[in-house]
């Protein structure tokens, strides 16, 4: 059955980032290479290591939202500054989360004919924990 992304959010640290419209998760795996002369004309591989990574992006909120007691971007601003990982927590809707530790690279996008915005690509660090 399809799930719909409008009840999807992101978590950084426990505190869910106001504005967020939009978030990706990207797996990947190294293919070792075993093939030997016994492999009957075929490549054969064992699965190495795993990364995560990805991005969410939507409108530019600095800071925290009072109204809905979202949080604003500015404490992953200084996530980047100080090098310091931060758990994130990927969210399909309040049943469905993917969470781990994560390094962000921030970014911000002010274009004269149009609202700004900001982005924020991670790459895991260790275990991507998936739902039950």
């Amino acid at each position: 059955m399809a799930i719909t992304g409008k009840d999807g959010f992101v978590k950084v640290d426990g505190d869910r980032i106001a504005e967020i419209a939009n978030w990706s998760l990207d797996c990947d795996a190294d293919n070792i290479d075993v093939t030997n002369f016994d492999s009957d004309g075929w490549k054969e591989f064992l699965a190495g290591l795993k990364e995560w990574s990805g991005s969410f992006e939507g409108n530019f909120a600095y800071n925290d939202d009072p109204k809905t007691g979202n949080k604003g971007q500015k404490a992953i601003f200084q996530a980047w500054l100080n090098s310091e990982v931060v758990e994130i927590s990927l969210n399909v809707n309040n049943a469905i989360s993917l969470e781990g530790d994560a390094l962000v690279k921030p970014s911000i996008e002010v274009p004269v004919d149009d609202k700004a915005s900001f982005s924020c690509d991670y790459q895991g660090t260790g275990l991507l924990a998936l739902p039950d």
